[in-house]
């Protein structure tokens, strides 16, 4: 809060800026798609109904991965699907998932296997800064906090209707966002070969063939 106040003198308390930085740091998860720590479960012979705690918000599922096998020194794990249980359409082959209230359904082809870890991720949410936790260190990671306070800046400037200050910490929170998400695409792996099944004749000869 104090660079804040350094960067763009204001006359905000800091309950108001409070406010506008909560704002920020949720839609900044949202914006980065930032994770919790994973939920864990083991399963048990036979049982396919698993309930989460109390506190668990199944909104915020993201990915589900269920272990499949006991090898040795590494286990193998898939994505788990999911379906809703109001579809109208035959449930996907294999392992499937549903939620109904705060409890998961996992369904397993045959019987479900025990001793089997699932991992359910979620889309992490923030706690809000108040007065009395100013001085701890927001959830936010270090990395993206420069942009949680050009943001709070943006907003702060947009409150007192100067327009030119706005704009100038908005160009450079869209410039930081930009780069963050195309740093992240940038460690995407890339495709080893053309994967098009679009057929296209060839000139020297006239066959048809798959791919380029």
């Amino acid at each position: 809060m104090s660079d804040i106040n350094l960067r763009y003198r204001n006359a905000f308390t800091n309950a108001q800026k409070l406010v506008w930085f909560n704002e920020e740091q949720r839609e900044l998860f949202d914006c980065l798609e930032l994770n919790s720590p994973p939920y864990a479960f083991t399963t048990v012979d036979g049982i396919n109904i698993y309930p989460f705690p109390d506190e668990f918000d199944t909104s915020k599922i993201n990915v589900v991965s269920m272990q499949i096998n006991t090898s040795s020194p590494s286990p193998t794990f898939v994505e788990v699907p999911s379906k809703y249980n109001d579809d109208n359409v035959f449930a996907p082959r294999g392992v499937w998932y549903t939620v109904v209230s705060n409890t998961m359904f996992l369904y397993y082809p045959n019987t479900m296997p025990g001793n089997m870890v699932v991992y359910v991720y979620c889309d992490a949410s923030p706690t809000d800064v108040t007065e009395a936790t100013m001085d701890l260190e927001p959830d936010l990671p270090t990395k993206y906090q420069e942009i949680l306070k050009i943001g709070v800046l943006k907003r702060i400037a947009g409150a007192r209707k100067d327009i030119v200050m706005r704009n100038n910490f908005d160009a450079e929170y869209q410039e930081k966002i930009a780069d963050v998400l195309w740093a992240r695409k940038l460690e995407e792996p890339e495709w080893a070969q053309p994967t098009s099944t679009q057929k296209f004749r060839s000139h020297n000869n006239g066959y048809i063939i798959n791919g380029w």
